[in-house]
């Protein structure tokens, strides 16, 4: 068995090396660079990234329930409501839900009421809210947690910054639009450092180490189809799937 300090250094270098590859899909990011994509396919894209954005929070709930009383248990639900407050409130880091704010994007683009509560998503992007809110079922909260936020939450802001920017300078999007990229901007100290001391104490067997890593690998791998796939939807090559979101 690793140690615990070995183990999280070996989750640090591998989220490292994921991040070589932009969060939201490479595919997408180099499209949108070189300003190659219709507002169509962008709103097309926008409802995919809504979609799985407003799913999190079922997640969340499974992290909440799959959790005792001890001190461990006090910090990962502590460390949700921080993220809940983001997610589902005006109060924290963004001028609205994060759901909200994937919603004005979609909406920027052209995206009607009735295209919201029933887009057409990647299969992979069903998959993987699939996956990731079975995973909060069944795991221990910080299992979940791990993936969450150490997946998603510990990469460095360059494509994202990226993104902002050929939104702004290619499509005309203002920064009211691209609240939803500003309010993830730093998140790696805010949501990701917390998660990190947490499975630094957790992690110290080798059952536990092997739920750990194998739920922030799944997790990359997942989001990353999600992502493609959206990409894939909006550009015509998949059909996607119609998802019904108003229940």
């Amino acid at each position: 068995m690793e140690t615990t300090e070995v183990f999280v250094s070996n989750l640090r270098s591998y989220i490292q090396h994921e991040d070589q590859k932009p969060l939201l899909g490479p595919s997408f990011y180099q499209g949108l660079i070189d300003g190659k994509l219709s507002r169509h396919q962008l709103k097309s894209w926008a409802l995919n990234l809504f979609y799985v954005t407003g799913q999190h929070i079922r997640a969340f709930g499974g992290i909440f329930m799959n959790t005792g009383l001890g001190p461990m248990d006090q910090r990962i639900r502590r460390h949700i409501v921080e993220n809940l407050i983001d997610e589902e409130t005006v109060m924290g880091r963004g001028e609205d839900a994060h759901w909200m704010l994937s919603m004005r994007l979609a909406k920027a683009l052209g995206a009607t009421d009735e295209e919201l509560m029933h887009p057409t998503v990647a299969k992979e992007a069903v998959e993987y809210v699939d996956w990731v809110i079975e995973l909060g079922r069944r795991e221990y909260g910080l299992v979940t947690l791990a993936a969450m936020s150490i997946g998603g939450e510990t990469r460095s802001d360059s494509s994202m910054k990226g993104l902002v920017s050929a939104l702004r300078e290619k499509y005309g999007l203002t920064k009211d639009d691209l609240g939803f990229f500003y309010a993830h901007i730093g998140e790696a100290e805010a949501h990701g450092e917390p998660v990190f001391e947490m499975v630094s104490e957790y992690a110290d067997s080798e059952a536990k180490q092997r739920k750990i890593r194998d739920s922030i690998h799944t997790w990359c791998e997942k989001f990353s189809a999600a992502q493609e796939g959206g990409y894939r939807v909006a550009m015509g090559l998949d059909s996607g799937v119609h998802v019904d979101l108003g229940h």
